[in-house]
């Protein structure tokens, strides 16, 4: 059993047999500070979690990622599959005691493409909205410019911003509190730079009482000193548990330790558009033809690839083995598509085939300060291709500057890390593999894939959208443009006799801790 799935029987174990301690005030302590606390400024999970403790979105996505009603009690697409009809919320008001109505649902998606100093607002997410209609003030009519059966799932990740703010305000009016409000479970109370952030019950909130009288959420970003505060009770919670601290918190008796897989899939690229790719060569270093528009190097690459050893001995058991972009669980997962076996006599046979017996040479690229043991999961993939006869070269750098030589197609063989954020494969397949589309970084091109998955994003039928997005998964893991290999697992830790409830989505929230 590996150190995964022991967390999570302890997990099980403890909501079985204890009850929470409630306390009437709550300190966390996450890894990495917000950039700003407009909710609509920068779209980091580092901001969005702590807008989260004070903002609603219209429909709020739950530990998977699945739409749940929010500020909107229901949404539908209407008889014209380009307008969809959200049915909002009565009675709830903002923390200034404004109530809430359509007119600030308009404003909010107004103002994401318009934030003031923004380097990215949530834009991504509204793209295809054509405009909002307020019918009344509980009824919303939107507009999409194509039909986009992914509107309920994109504005679960927006925030609604009451139309008071203005859409001149600077962002520095939220990080002083002055236009932090909004409809959610607390109030802002206090903000200081470096340190932490404190919030307050919002006890007319319209989803029931807070769980805390008082939230405080502190910055530490080393890994070692967020576990010394928890182990000293300097603190009730810490998120980011590093991976080699988990077996000992897990064994504390004082402590409780929650895992559970990400959305975030670790996956490599492969260059399949050059004939001549810049990192391969043959053994003795002369120019070849690039070996991986091969299908059969490519089916040999993804079977000499062991992934229960990158879960067990890279990741420390914590991480899932990955066939396809999204797992149990998450929309657009396709139950037919098989785990490759790792078998390294076909891995041979197959190289052999394609005329590449006797290996060639290859650099592979990936980053050293991004992802969970990212530089070590580079290593032992070329330990593992080195056995069929692959000579492989490890660069690894850190993440700034990575992403920009991928995009001008500097690498020909890549890690990459991809959260699937709206909880469905779309969001990943789509950027990472469509034709023309900067992120596809290998330049795959497979029509009938663009055909299925142009498909399923052209429809509001939901039962034709899950079919043509299973297929669309399915044509393109067959070809191989990318190997997947593990989707990452998250941890926190908290003091006995409180648990958290892991989110796919990685966000550490006050709501979920019991």
């Amino acid at each position: 059993m590996n150190r995964f799935k022991q967390a999570l029987v302890g997990v099980a174990l403890f909501g079985t047999l204890s009850s929470p301690i409630w306390a009437a005030d709550l300190t966390i302590a996450v890894a990495t500070e917000p950039r700003s606390l407009h909710p609509l400024a920068q779209a980091l999970n580092s901001n969005h979690e702590l807008a989260k403790h004070v903002f609603n979105s219209l429909i709020e996505p739950d530990e998977k990622f699945g739409p749940t009603p929010g500020l909107a009690e229901s949404w539908t697409p209407t008889d014209d599959p380009l307008i969809w009809e959200f049915k909002l919320r009565k009675g709830v008001k903002f923390h200034n005691g404004t109530p809430f109505t359509a007119k600030d649902v308009a404003f909010t998606y107004e103002l994401v493409p318009n934030v003031p100093n923004s380097p990215s607002t949530y834009k991504r997410r509204t793209k295809k909205i054509d405009k909002v209609v307020v019918v009344d003030d509980h009824t919303v009519h939107i507009h999409t410019k194509t039909p986009y059966p992914l509107l309920p799932r994109s504005l679960s990740a927006v925030p609604i911003v009451s139309h008071t703010v203005g859409l001149e305000t600077d962002p520095s009016e939220f990080n002083n509190g002055k236009m932090l409000y909004g409809t959610g479970p607390y109030k802002f109370v206090e903000f200081v730079a470096g340190d932490h952030i404190t919030y307050t019950a919002n006890k007319g909130y319209w989803g029931g009482p807070p769980k805390w009288d008082n939230v405080t959420i502190r910055w530490i970003t080393s890994g070692p000193a967020r576990v010394a505060a928890l182990l000293s009770g300097d603190v009730d919670m810490i998120a980011s548990v590093p991976t080699t601290d988990v077996d000992n918190l897990d064994e504390n008796p004082d402590i409780n330790v929650s895992c559970d897989q990400t959305a975030r899939i670790m996956y490599w690229s492969l260059d399949v558009s050059r004939e001549y790719a810049d990192h391969i060569t043959a053994k003795d270093g002369s120019k070849i033809k690039n070996p991986l528009r091969d299908l059969r190097v490519r089916q040999a690459f993804n079977i000499a690839i062991d992934r229960d050893a990158i879960v067990d001995e890279v990741m420390t058991g914590l991480a899932v083995p990955a066939n396809q972009i999204t797992g149990e669980g998450f929309g657009g997962h396709n139950p037919n598509i098989p785990m490759p076996e790792h078998d390294i006599g076909k891995a041979k046979a197959l190289m052999a085939e394609a005329g590449y017996g006797d290996g060639f040479k290859l650099t592979i690229h990936a980053t050293n300060d991004r992802y969970i043991n990212d530089d070590k999961q580079a290593q032992a993939i070329g330990q593992m291709l080195s056995r069929i006869g692959v000579d492989v070269e490890v660069v690894t750098q850190p993440v700034s500057g990575y992403y920009g030589k991928l995009r001008k197609h500097e690498m020909t063989m890549a890690l990459i890390g991809w959260a699937a954020m709206t909880g469905e494969a779309s969001s990943v397949i789509g950027p990472a593999l469509r034709k023309g589309v900067r992120n596809n970084y290998g330049r795959w091109e497979n029509p009938e894939f663009n055909r299925l998955i142009e498909g399923a994003l052209g429809t509001v039928d939901m039962e034709k959208y899950d079919r043509l997005l299973k297929e669309s998964v399915a044509v393109a893991m067959a070809d191989v443009p990318i190997i997947p290999t593990h989707y990452q697992v998250a941890c926190w830790a908290s003091r006995k006799g409180l648990e958290f409830t892991p989110r796919a989505d990685e966000s550490t929230l006050a709501e979920y801790v019991n």
